[in-house]
C-alpha cells in the first residue's frame, strides 16, 4: 500500500504503474499546483535551467519567446530532461542520477559558466541554491510559472489515512520539502496521536536532501529513489513486495 501525496492532477501515471503491479494505494494530496502568469525579462539568455517537470509543462506556452538560439538548456535531473525531450527540446546538461540543484552545480557545464545571462524556470518560492551559486559569476533571473498551494484537511485525507493505517506494510512518499512538511501537518490535524505511528512507517523520498529532512522529522525507515521518477518509486515497492 502506497499513500500518494502528489497533487491529484499529477497521479495518473503513478496510479497506472501501481495497478499494473497490483499495489494498493490511497490518495493523500499535500498540495496542489496553481499556474502563474509570469513576468518576462527582456534579456536574450545564454542558459535556461528547468527546475522540474512542472516548470517544463507550465512554461511550454512561452517556449517561442524563451528558447531563442543560441542558448543552452539545462535540467535539474533526468525526469525534467526527459519531459523536455518529449517536447523536442535539446537538453545540453543534466545529472543522470541523484537529481538536485547540488548535483547540477557539480557538472562541468555549470562550473565553467561565467559572465552569462541565466534564466531559472521554477515554481514560486523554491530553493535559492542555484541562483546563489551561479549568481557569483553570472546574471541570474527567475521565471516563476507555478506555485504550490498547500491542501487543507478534507474527508478524503481522513479516509485515505485510515485505509493506509490498516496496512502493516504501508509506505508513504515525499517528493519535496513542502510535501514532507504538509504530510506531518495534515496527519497532525487528523490526530496528534497518529504522528508517532506515522514515523514508524517506511517513507520513500526523491533525493538525499529529503532523506536528511525526513530523518530530522523523526523517520527511521527511509529509502531514496535512484531518480525522482514514478518508475523508480514503483521499482522500490516491487522489490519490497517480491
Amino acid at each position: 500500500m502506497l499513500l500518494i501525496t502528489r497533487p491529484i492532477a499529477q497521479t495518473k501515471n503513478l496510479e497506472s504503474l501501481l495497478l499494473a503491479n497490483e499495489i494498493d494505494f490511497a490518495l493523500f494530496p499535500t498540495f496542489e499546483i496553481k499556474k502563474l502568469k509570469p513576468i518576462f525579462h527582456t534579456h536574450q539568455y545564454d542558459v535556461i535551467i528547468f527546475i522540474s517537470v512542472n516548470a517544463v509543462n507550465y512554461a511550454e506556452e512561452y517556449f517561442d519567446q524563451l528558447l531563442l538560439s543560441p542558448l543552452k538548456v539545462f535540467a535539474v535531473g533526468p525526469a525534467t530532461a526527459n519531459q523536455l525531450k518529449r517536447k523536442n527540446i535539446k537538453v545540453d546538461c543534466y545529472p543522470k542520477k541523484n537529481a538536485s540543484s547540488q548535483e547540477l552545480l557539480k557538472m562541468k557545464e555549470c562550473l565553467i559558466l561565467s559572465n552569462n545571462k541565466i534564466l531559472i524556470i521554477r515554481g514560486k518560492g523554491g530553493s535559492e541554491t542555484l541562483k546563489n551559486t551561479l549568481g557569483i559569476k553570472n546574471q541570474v533571473d527567475y521565471l516563476e510559472v507555478y506555485e504550490r498551494v498547500q491542501c487543507e484537511l478534507t474527508f478524503q485525507h481522513s479516509q485515505s489515512f485510515e485505509t493506509f493505517m490498516n496496512y502493516s506494510n504501508g509506505v508513504l512518499m515525499a517528493t519535496s520539502e513542502q510535501s514532507l512538511v504538509n504530510i506531518m501537518r495534515l496527519v497532525h490535524s487528523i490526530s496528534v496521536d497518529f504522528i508517532q505511528i506515522l514515523l514508524t512507517k517506511k517513507i520513500i523520498v526523491f533525493s538525499e536532501r529529503l532523506r536528511v529532512l525526513a530523518k530530522d522529522h523523526g523517520f527511521k525507515n527511509i529509502e531514496v529513489t535512484e531518480n525522482p521518477s514514478d518508475e523508480d518509486l514503483v521499482n522500490l515497492l516491487v522489490n519490497k513486495k517480491s
